[in-house]
């Protein structure tokens, strides 16, 4: 009886061939799990750094002036106060991270917090109301109201417009435009809303 050895050689070289396919489906496999997971976490990453951006909202509820009974806000006697609160859904702010930055016709100045005396550089913040939470001092939580002031360093007269615009660290730019009225005669002149 007479066996025929080709066709046991060539069932070993489909078998070798099976196996290096099987193989090169595991790694391809694993490349694929791999850069799944890659992507997964990065858009992870990307809707919490766009959450962030939309719920950090500061809302200006009242800006206003002290001494403006001379027709004109200017950065010697006059003061500027805004009232803000954290809008809707809004993470606490860190205040050294909120810069305010107001543009009036003659020019524009950057503002930033300071613990102690406001100046035309740097604002102070007074909590009028803490939410009924204890807040660290230097941070806007939910449900705190807090009046910031500060000097203007270009003056307006009546009249005029200006603009504040708040950035916060995350989110978008808040801008408030302001005009003063036709008569400044009273001691306080109220910008906003």
């Amino acid at each position: 009886m007479v066996y025929n050895n080709s066709k046991k050689a060539e069932g070993i070289g489909t078998l070798i061939i099976f196996i290096a396919m099987i193989l090169v489906a595991a790694v391809a496999a694993g490349v694929l799990i791999q850069t799944a997971s890659s992507l997964q976490s990065k858009s992870l990453d990307v809707g919490r750094q766009s959450q962030e951006k939309i719920t950090t909202d500061v809302e200006v509820v009242q800006v206003y002036a002290f001494n403006t009974s001379d027709a004109v806000i200017d950065g010697t006697t006059d003061v500027l106060t805004m009232v803000i609160r954290l809008g809707s859904g809004s993470a606490p702010i860190n205040l050294d991270d909120l810069i305010i930055k107001m543009d009036t016709q003659a020019g524009s100045q950057n503002l930033q917090h300071v613990v102690g005396p406001y100046s035309t550089t740097q604002y102070n913040v007074t909590y009028i109301s803490n939410g009924g939470v204890a807040s660290a001092a230097g941070y806007l939580s939910v449900g705190d109201l807090a009046s910031i002031q500060f000097t203007n360093l270009n003056n307006v007269g009546e009249g005029e417009t200006a603009t504040l615009r708040l950035l916060t660290k995350n989110g978008a730019v808040k801008p408030v435009d302001l005009t003063t009225p036709s008569a400044m005669t009273k001691a306080t002149t109220y910008l906003y809303p």
